[in-house]
């Protein structure tokens, strides 16, 4: 057992996985949440029978997962029952027209070459190229601290540079290979699992195809919570302190380095500092202003990701015409993200994600029940009112009506709005954003806040604002960025 202390704020995905690995290291750990329940952002609510993800809904990248708890010599099947969906999502459009994403590529090949002129081989061709760069990021680019430039300078990465598709937007790229405005849809919407919009977000990106149509799209028995539950399992094996209930208010610095985290109770001791808090909060809340590699003037000038208007709903009926992953586009789709990356404003025809787990899932829901969660991506920083939020969800019940082709707003026995004032409270998110800031080209790699503090010698900081970036999988490769850091920098010492 190594005598120096860690103290990891936040016990989501990011918080709980670092704490595991630095654990496992040998390392006394003490993780500090300030809810009274684990897992952030991908905290799980219950209520009246109904189980609700509250925030990440989607396991891709199943290679990650897989690969963290090999770390800890550990089959990810002894923790989580995956089952990979047959239906990855359906896709709703106006006029009726839907279609079906399929765990089976051929089925998919056949939808392209059926709305596509040579639609099958132009996806063939598009997922070559996506898995060439999702295979070159994991091995050149994501498990980078860019603390430095050299790792762009590597004659490997240097060599594929211009192969990256950078350059251009996503939608740019779909658009010069796919004519169809509703296939190019379809395969543009995974940008806002990266906090953007296909018209913001680097062409590179598309890598996300590869995850979803050759590697696919699973889920774990009795809900994304299980994930948490998991790590807090590997946490307690490896002997992390967890306190909950612990609101962190100051990160105290003593001659260059963090010695102490004060929380609204008590006070914590800590050789090395791991923040997986929001990192404008971190920053701007945390430190005194000398301390701050990223001052308030900093995060004013980022493109923030999305907020989220959430509508979690108990029906005591089950639906129809509803897979577990379901998208609805407007025909106004780039009206929309403007309302989100432009000029802010509740989007007046929104699209938006449906989930509904209890189609794969019946314990997450009483029988003959469902459990369905409603997602708008909102522009950060709007008003957010009771008010508000009642017109907004009257006017999403609608949609949904007459998108299922059935009324729904009688048959809801629970009911729970998630917005702006949530978001900034639950997790002292900047603006309330749900996912911190996009990935535009130059919030990419190393242009992302650092995983380590410039100023403040044993401050790291670990998930969705760092490199490698937003989402699950993605902040257990951060984790292990910062682990490795900590034990060169800190340990090997």
């Amino acid at each position: 057992m190594n005598t120096k202390k860690v103290v990891v704020i936040g016990g989501g995905i990011a918080g709980l996985s670092t704490a595991a690995l630095l654990a496992k290291d040998g390392l006394q750990v003490t993780l500090l949440e300030r809810n009274a329940t684990l897992g952030g952002r991908g905290r799980v609510l219950r209520e009246k029978g109904f189980t609700f993800d509250m925030g990440p809904s989607w396991y891709m990248m199943p290679d990650v997962f897989e690969d963290y708890f090999k770390l800890f010599g550990q089959d990810i099947s002894h923790y989580l029952n995956l089952v990979r969906l047959p239906v990855h999502y359906k896709i709703f459009f106006p006029q009726n027209k839907t279609y079906e994403i399929s765990k089976d590529l051929e089925n998919n090949l056949d939808l392209f070459e059926k709305n596509e002129p040579n639609g099958r081989e132009k996806l063939k061709s598009y997922l070559a190229k996506s898995k060439y760069l999702y295979d070159t990021a994991m091995h050149d680019l994501v498990f980078q601290d860019y603390q430095s430039y050299k790792p762009f300078l590597s004659f490997s990465l240097l060599s594929k540079l211009f192969t990256l598709d950078i350059f251009r937007s996503f939608h740019d790229s779909i658009k010069s290979q796919f004519s169809n405005p509703h296939l190019q849809k379809i395969l543009e919407f995974t940008t806002v699992f990266l906090g953007g919009s296909p018209y913001n977000t680097p062409a590179f990106y598309s890598l996300i195809s590869h995850t979803d149509f050759n590697m696919g799209i699973f889920y774990p028995m009795g809900g994304m919570g299980k994930i948490f539950e998991a790590l807090e399992m590997l946490c307690k094996e490896n002997g992390v302190d967890i306190q909950t209930n612990q609101d962190v208010s100051k990160i105290c610095v003593e001659n260059g380095a963090a010695s102490k985290v004060m929380t609204t109770t008590g006070e914590y001791d800590a050789d090395i500092v791991v923040s997986s808090a929001d990192y404008h909060f971190s920053e701007t809340r945390l430190l005194e202003s000398k301390w701050q590699t990223y001052p308030e003037s900093y995060w004013q000038k980022k493109v923030l990701s999305p907020s989220a208007f959430v509508m979690y709903l108990g029906l005591n009926t089950r639906l129809k015409n509803i897979s577990h992953h379901n998208l609805y586009f407007e025909d106004s789709w780039e009206k929309h993200f403007n309302t989100v990356y432009g000029k802010s404003s509740w989007p007046e025809k929104p699209s938006f994600y449906f989930h509904c787990p209890s189609v794969t899932d019946q314990s997450v829901a009483p029988q003959d029940g469902e459990t369905l969660m409603v997602l708008v991506p909102v522009a950060a920083g709007l008003e957010d009112t009771d008010e508000i939020r009642e017109k907004y969800y009257l006017k999403i019940i609608q949609s949904l009506e007459t998108i299922l082709g059935e009324k729904i707003s009688d048959k809801i026995v629970m009911k729970k709005i998630f917005a702006h004032t949530d978001f900034s409270q639950a997790y002292n998110a900047y603006k309330g954003s749900a996912f911190g800031i996009a990935h535009t080209l130059f919030q990419t790699a190393l242009f992302r806040p650092l995983n380590q503090s410039a100023k403040v010698r044993n401050l790291y900081y670990s998930g969705q604002y760092t490199n490698p970036g937003v989402g699950l999988p993605v902040c257990l490769i951060s984790a292990q960025i910062v682990r490795n850091a900590i034990m060169k920098q800190e340990v090997a010492k």
